[in-house]
C-alpha cells in the first residue's frame, strides 16, 4: 500500500508540474511561434504586393530605355505614342487602367487612361493634376538635363475621387540605362477586385483590399512597416488588417484577410492530457500488480529462504542464496561497473573533445582553421536557420606577404601572421562570426546577420585594423606597413546560400581589390548559382 501511495503521489506531481509547464511555458511559446507566423504572413503579403509593383516597374523600364521611344519624346511624336500604346485591348491585357507621358520637366505629352469598363477616362489624377501633384508620382526638372543620368523610379499608392491609386513612373533615357532623361512614362491602375486576384493568388488565400478611412477605428489595423513592432497580431475579428501608406506617407491602404487556423488549444487541461490522466490510474494500477507478482512476492520469498536459512543452518541452498546474490550484490556489482563505466567514459570524452579542438584550431593562430570553417558552412547550409541571414563572406589577403618572408625571414612572417589573426579576431563578434584561416597568409571571415553594406563597413575596419599594427615592410610596393586586401559577398536569403558560390564571388572581389592597387576591400553582388537567377 505505500508501494500504491507512493505512484500515487507521484502521479499527482508529475501531473502538477505538466501542468505548471504548459501554463508557464508551452502556452506562451505556442502563442509567440503563431505571432511569429502572422508576422511571416504580414511580410509575405507586403513582398506579394512589392512584387505588383515591381512588374509594373519592369513594364516601365522595357519601354523607357528604347532608343525609339527617346527620338518619339525629343520630337513629341504623339502619333508614335498613340499608335504603339494607347491601344484599348492591350491596357486591358496588362490589367492597368492607365499610361501616361510626360517632358522632362513635367508638361503632360500623351494620356490614355480606362475605367475597368473600357470607357476611355478624361479626368484622371494624372491628366489634371497640379506642379504640386506632379512632384509625388513624376521625375520632374526644371533645367535642361545633363547628359549622363541614371534611370530612376518612383512608385507608391495616391488617392484620387476616394478611389486607391497605384502607380509607377520612370523617367526616359537611351537603351544604354543612362544619358539624357527625354521625359517621363507613368502607369497607374486602381487597387480594386484585379488586384485583390493577384494577391490572393501569391498568396494563396483570400486578400480583401480597404479603404483606411472606410474601415472602424476600433479594428486593430497593423502598419506595414512597424510589424515586426506588435508583441500581437491577432484579435477576437475573424481578419487580420494590415495598412499600408500612400506617397504623403498616410495610410491609406488596407489589405485585411482571415486569420489561420489555431493549431493548438488555450486550455489550461486539453482533452489529450484528461485522456492520459484516466488512462495513468489503470496503468497505476497495473503496475502494482506487476511489481507486487515480479519483485515484492520473490524478495518476500527470499527473505523468509534467508531466515529459514540462518535458523537451520542448512547452507546447501544454494539457489537462494544466489537469488539472494542477484538482487544485493548483482546490483552493486553494476553500480560499482557503472562507476567504473562512467569513470573511463568521463577520460574518453576529454580526450575527445581535446582532440576535436586540435583539428579544429589552427596551431600558428589558435583560431579556427579550414576544416571548422567548412563544417560551420555546412551547418548553415544544412539547417538554412532563417534567423542566421542575411550572411556575408570575407576573404582576406595580406598583400606581398612572400617579399615580406624573403625578406625579414619565416618566423617573423609567422608572427605576422599570429598579429592579423588577433586582430581580426579582435574587431569581430565572437559570437556571431567566426575568423578562421583559409591557408598561408589568407584568412576568411563569415558574418552572420550583417547585409552587404554592414559588410563593408566591417571589412574596412578590419583593414585599417592590420593597417594600424604598424608592421614595417620595406618590400611593400604598396605602402610602408604590412596591408592586406578584402573581397566580399552577402547572401540575403537562406534558400539561395551556396558555399561554393559564396567562396568563389568573394574570391574573385579579392583578386579584382589586388589588381585595383591593393590595400583595397571590394564587395561584389551575391547571385544564386542556378539557371533561375
Amino acid at each position: 500500500m505505500k508501494l500504491f501511495l507512493l505512484f500515487a503521489l507521484l502521479l499527482a506531481g508529475f501531473s502538477s508540474v505538466h501542468l505548471l509547464i504548459r501554463y508557464y511555458w508551452t502556452l506562451p511559446q505556442l502563442v509567440a511561434l503563431e505571432v511569429e507566423n502572422d508576422k511571416k504572413d504580414i511580410k509575405k503579403l507586403g513582398s506579394a504586393f512589392a512584387r505588383i509593383q515591381s512588374e509594373m516597374q519592369r513594364l516601365a523600364y522595357d519601354n523607357a530605355v528604347w532608343d525609339e521611344m527617346t527620338r518619339a519624346m525629343k520630337r513629341e511624336d504623339t502619333t508614335f505614342l498613340s499608335k504603339n500604346y494607347h491601344i484599348k485591348e492591350s491596357l486591358q491585357s496588362l490589367d492597368l487602367n492607365g499610361m501616361h507621358f510626360y517632358d522632362y520637366t513635367g508638361k503632360a505629352i500623351s494620356h490614355f487612361a480606362l475605367e475597368n469598363n473600357g470607357e476611355v477616362i478624361s479626368d484622371s489624377l494624372f491628366q489634371i493634376a497640379s506642379e504640386q501633384q506632379k512632384a509625388q508620382f513624376l521625375i520632374v526638372q526644371s533645367d535642361e538635363p545633363v547628359q549622363q543620368q541614371q534611370l530612376q523610379f518612383k512608385s507608391g499608392v495616391i488617392s484620387f475621387n476616394e478611389e486607391l491609386i497605384l502607380f509607377v513612373s520612370s523617367t526616359i533615357v537611351p537603351s544604354v540605362g543612362t544619358g539624357k532623361v527625354y521625359g517621363s512614362m507613368l502607369v497607374w491602375t486602381y487597387l480594386d477586385d484585379k488586384i485583390s486576384r493577384q494577391l490572393t493568388e501569391m498568396m494563396q488565400r483570400h486578400i480583401q483590399l480597404h479603404t483606411y478611412s472606410n474601415l472602424s477605428k476600433e479594428k486593430l489595423i497593423i502598419p506595414f512597416e512597424k510589424y515586426k513592432s506588435y508583441p500581437a497580431i491577432r484579435t477576437q475579428d475573424e481578419l487580420i488588417y494590415v495598412s499600408f501608406n500612400d506617397v504623403f506617407g498616410q495610410a491609406q491602404l488596407v489589405m485585411a484577410y482571415k486569420k489561420p487556423k489555431r493549431m493548438f488549444t488555450n486550455q489550461l487541461i486539453e482533452y489529450s492530457m484528461g485522456i492520459a490522466l484516466i488512462s495513468s490510474v489503470f496503468i497505476l494500477a497495473f503496475i502494482y500488480y506487476l511489481i507486487d507478482k515480479v519483485v515484492i512476492n520473490p524478495l518476500t520469498s527470499l527473505r523468509r529462504t534467508v531466515y529459514r536459512v540462518i535458523k537451520e543452518g542448512d547452507f546447501s541452498q544454494e539457489t537462494n542464496i544466489k537469488r539472494q546474490d542477484e538482487i544485493g550484490h548483482l546490483a552493486h556489482l553494476i553500480d560499482g561497473l557503472f562507476s567504473t563505466v562512467d569513470t573511463q567514459k568521463t577520460i574518453l570524452v576529454e580526450a575527445n573533445q581535446k582532440l576535436q579542438k586540435l583539428s579544429d584550431t589552427d596551431e600558428l593562430t589558435n583560431i579556427a582553421n579550414r576544416r571548422a570553417l567548412m563544417q560551420f558552412l555546412k551547418l548553415i547550409e544544412r539547417e538554412r536557420e532563417s534567423a542566421l541571414f542575411p550572411v556575408s563572406l570575407m576573404m582576406l589577403d595580406i598583400d606581398h606577404f612572400k617579399g615580406f618572408n624573403d625578406h625579414y625571414g619565416h618566423q617573423a612572417g609567422d608572427n605576422v601572421i599570429s598579429k592579423v589573426a588577433e586582430a581580426l579576431n579582435g574587431k569581430t563578434r565572437s559570437n556571431m562570426d567566426l575568423v578562421a584561416r583559409y591557408g598561408g597568409e589568407e584568412f576568411t571571415i563569415l558574418l552572420t546577420q550583417v547585409n552587404e553594406e554592414e559588410a563593408l563597413l566591417v571589412a574596412n575596419k578590419l583593414k585599417q585594423a592590420i593597417w594600424d599594427l604598424k608592421i614595417p615592410h620595406e618590400k611593400s610596393p604598396t605602402e610602408k606597413y604590412i596591408t592586406a586586401s578584402v573581397g566580399l559577398t552577402s547572401c540575403l536569403q537562406a534558400d539561395d546560400f551556396e558555399i561554393e558560390q559564396m567562396f568563389r564571388i568573394a574570391d574573385s572581389a579579392l583578386y579584382e581589390a589586388k589588381d585595383s592597387g591593393r590595400n583595397a576591400v571590394l564587395s561584389k553582388m551575391y547571385r544564386k548559382h542556378s539557371s533561375e537567377k
